[in-house]
């Protein structure tokens, strides 16, 4: 994590000056403890995470949209906006070449130094850091109060409430035991103070690795035999197809997920970007831990 850990929020003001002026000024709170004011919503955006980038267009600002990173994949309109370049490396005077208005960073992915220098030259910053399906609503609430998109915003947020109600009203009774694997070569796994914690705890899961040190920890291929998961999820971004598990990894054939054939690929982006998707990744948690072995 780039930026130091910090607890969410709570309050975010939307002022309005009277009923003939409906926006006025925004006044909100970011993950930063930062007080953030626009004069008006924002016109001209820039974000610099494909999970703002997703909020965004999922709440209806596409249009506000001028720049994003190039990792800003989904969905496939996004690829169309002017790009300023990586997460942790971006074009700073490609950025400022847009005009933004506003610029959106994650406290995941972002770099302090890049937050600083765009601080120094008077950018309007707004951080974001959901960790939680919880956060996620927030965010995107904010972010819709940022692009006059308030109204839009929060009729996204109910639909994904209720899905998240309803994935949860079938997720296994009795939690599974489960990993989620995020690098083979060295093997990683998601811990605690993770999104994809989240939401494998939301679709019944137990993570085994939520008492190690550490947000991605190493993970020893012996611990991973000892703690004999039922199911194991892999990143699309670790390895090409599961298939090769057996060959690399010989002796997890006596764990329980090998065994029963519940190693599972799941769709990297989609696990790990806490944004509008994040209700896709749930369903889909849910889905592979109720089917029978």
């Amino acid at each position: 994590m780039v930026f130091p850990r910090i607890p969410f929020p709570v309050g975010a003001v939307l002022l309005l000056l009277s009923p003939v002026q409906l926006w006025a000024q925004i006044l909100l709170v970011d993950d930063l403890h930062r007080t953030v004011t626009l004069a008006a919503p924002a016109r001209r955006v820039v974000s610099l995470a494909p999970s703002v980038t997703e909020t965004l267009f999922a709440i209806g600002a596409a249009d506000q949209v001028v720049g994003v990173t190039d990792y800003c994949n989904y969905p496939p309109e996004a690829r169309r906006k002017a790009h300023v370049g990586g997460m942790i490396n971006p074009s700073i005077e490609a950025l400022l070449g847009l005009n933004p208005d506003l610029v959106v960073l994650s406290m995941e992915g972002n770099m302090r130094e890049d937050f600083r220098r765009l601080t120094s030259l008077g950018v309007p910053l707004f951080i974001t850091n959901p960790r939680t399906l919880g956060g996620i609503y927030r965010s995107i609430e904010q972010l819709g109060m940022l692009t006059g998109r308030a109204d839009s915003a929060h009729r996204l947020v109910q639909q994904l409430a209720a899905r998240e109600r309803a994935a949860r009203s079938r997720a296994p009774q009795s939690p599974v035991r489960s990993l989620f694997v995020v690098s083979v070569e060295p093997l990683m796994v998601a811990g605690r103070n993770t999104f994809m914690h989240e939401l494998l705890t939301a679709a019944g899961g137990t993570n085994l690795a939520a008492s190690t040190r550490g947000t991605y920890p190493t993970y020893s291929r012996e611990t991973l035999v000892a703690n004999d998961p039922d199911v194991i999820f892999i990143t699309s971004d670790a390895i090409a197809s599961t298939a090769s598990i057996d060959a690399m990894f010989p002796e997890w054939r006596i764990t329980s997920a090998l065994r029963h054939k519940r190693v599972y690929l799941v769709d990297a982006d989609m696990m790990t970007r806490p944004g509008p998707r994040a209700l896709d990744a749930l369903e889909e948690l849910v889905h592979l831990l109720t089917t029978p072995p």
